[in-house]
């Protein structure tokens, strides 16, 4: 589904991209929160282990004819899903009198897409939830972050992975390494990129396999 501030973002990385050249990164500096905690890894998904549609979630739309391919791009283990227009990514089957599957656009979100299909949904393929990189994220100063889908846009040879809001991004290669997870920043200020600091990860949202299909 279509993302407007991701959508901004993307023109902007594009065409500031172009001529920042391609100088040497420099190492991003570190922020230090006061009482930083353990990073959080939360797993959601619109429906139960037997397919149906989990508490907690509303469906707000509803679509026909849509298409359906096994393998998400945001999780791994659900579907990407087209509509008319639209892309829906990820998708979770559920269980209908007809091929239905339900639709999250963020992990945060509470609100659900249903789309019906014309024909049944083909397999998933087996992917260990944490082989991929978390879905959406959470930062200590309360940024949300979405997972970039389809083609990546790079800055000055980075890689960028998440796009969130107040002109904030953030680069490929989280840091696992400690409690506190991290990663590196890119800015946008008075139409310029720069490389930020390291920014602290909250929450790291997953989207949980699909096991009804």
């Amino acid at each position: 589904m279509a993302h407007p501030g991701k959508i901004s973002w993307l023109l902007a990385v594009t065409a500031l991209t172009a001529v920042a050249g391609c100088g040497s990164a420099a190492a991003p500096s570190v922020v230090h929160v006061r009482g930083a905690q353990r990073t959080q890894r939360v797993f959601v998904s619109p429906v139960t282990s037997a397919g149906a549609a989990a508490r907690g979630y509303r469906i707000t739309a509803h679509a026909a004819r849509a298409v359906c391919e096994s393998g998400s791009e945001a999780v791994g283990q659900a579907y990407r899903c087209s509509a008319g227009n639209y892309l829906y990514d990820p998708c979770w089957a559920e269980k209908a009198a007809a091929p239905t599957v339900l639709c999250l656009a963020s992990p945060w979100l509470h609100s659900v897409t249903a789309l019906r299909l014309n024909t049944p949904l083909a397999a998933l393929p087996h992917v260990p939830v944490e082989a991929d990189e978390p879905w959406g994220l959470r930062l200590a100063g309360g940024q949300q972050c979405d997972l970039a889908q389809g083609a990546h846009n790079v800055f000055r040879g980075q890689v960028i992975d998440y796009y969130c809001s107040a002109g904030l991004a953030l680069l490929r290669g989280l840091n696992r390494k400690s409690a506190t997870w991290s990663a590196r920043s890119l800015l946008t200020k008075a139409g310029k990129l720069a490389f930020g600091p390291a920014e602290q990860i909250r929450i790291a949202w997953y989207g949980s396999p699909d096991r009804y299909h």
